[in-house]
């Protein structure tokens, strides 16, 4: 089941936070990901400062407004969920590249720790060869 959580934050306007996310999802203490309806972008929030008034649930939002600023609002926050399969799409979008960044770096570090182990154990095989080939020399 999609979920999403729409409100009003005084900074960014209208946003949506995806609950499909794994670090949006209630529990969690991680950061949260919000999209931002007016420019079409995601960002960074942290979960302490995701309360009021810096947030508001968007129907308290309205109806805290005078009932011509909430006949516009109503209006305006139709617009922003009309755009919730393009928002969506876009923010997985992102999340995916995100995910394909991190699992190219880590790949990329056990590479070279594979590669770092394995210079580690040529240069043991090294000594031991150059300990053993002395031994004999010493014994003489």
């Amino acid at each position: 089941m999609e979920a999403q959580w729409w409100g009003h934050s005084r900074e960014h306007g209208w946003v949506v936070l995806d609950r499909g996310i794994a670090s949006n999802e209630p529990g969690h203490k991680d950061n949260l990901m919000f999209f931002r309806c007016k420019d079409s972008t995601t960002y960074i929030e942290k979960r302490k400062n995701w309360n009021p008034p810096a947030y508001s649930f968007a129907p308290n939002y309205i109806k805290g407004l005078s009932p011509e600023m909430a006949e516009e609002a109503t209006a305006a926050f139709a617009a922003v969920q009309s755009h919730w399969p393009e928002y969506h799409a876009q923010m997985q979008a992102e999340l995916k590249a995100v995910e394909d960044r991190e699992t190219a770096i880590r790949e990329e570090d056990e590479k070279l720790q594979k590669e770092a182990a394995k210079e580690v154990a040529k240069e043991k095989k090294k000594l031991a060869a150059a300990a053993k080939a002395e031994k004999p020399a010493a014994a003489t």
